[in-house]
């Protein structure tokens, strides 16, 4: 019997792990995710352009949880337990339901880079796929020159499949993408 995934989006999943809790974002988390989104060495790689005021930020927590509303993606705050402070998010975005294939997301504070957040962040969010949201594929599209990200998906099992040449387009520019894809069978071994 196939689990009901509709299910899943009765109240948002709240993860925790050894050192965080992934949680929904919230209207009051626009601040952090303004700081985060306002660095241009965080949206270097990023596909959308550096905030530059407080409402965009504001209205990326409104749409990040307008679309769990309607059941189309999961994108988690990484917060400490102690601090509820949000550090960056992580999520789960162009879920084709009918492949059990999503693409991933992330992105962290700068503050925050190089002490295995995303890791331990994307092993749980990806665990909570593969067994909860009954993913069997996970992508991510990694723009050419993003070395720290391409490390991080390989350290986790991702493999590339193919660089997809001026496959995005955003501030003004084609960009090269390079295809990772994480299957459920390598890991869950």
């Amino acid at each position: 019997m196939t689990p009901n995934v509709d299910a899943l989006f009765d109240e948002f999943p709240v993860l925790t792990t050894g050192r965080l809790v992934l949680r929904q974002v919230r209207p009051s988390d626009a601040p952090a995710l303004f700081a985060i989104f306002s660095n241009p060495e965080v949206t270097r790689y990023y596909d959308q352009p550096t905030f530059t005021e407080l409402a965009q930020a504001e209205a990326l927590a409104a749409r990040m949880q307008q679309r769990f509303a309607e059941k189309r993606t999961i994108r988690w705050a990484i917060t400490r337990p102690m601090e509820d402070q949000l550090l960056g998010t992580c999520g789960f975005a162009e879920w084709k339901r009918h492949f059990n294939c999503a693409a991933i997301g992330y992105e962290l504070a700068q503050s925050e880079w190089r002490q295995g957040i995303m890791t331990e962040t994307l092993t749980a969010v990806l665990t909570f796929g593969f067994t909860h949201m009954q993913l069997n594929r996970v992508e991510a599209y990694v723009m050419t020159g993003n070395d720290a990200s391409m490390r991080l998906l390989q350290k986790l099992g991702f493999q590339e499949e193919g660089l997809l040449r001026q496959y995005g387009y955003w501030q003004d520019a084609y960009h090269d993408l390079h295809l990772f894809a994480l299957l459920k069978r390598d890991f869950l071994r």
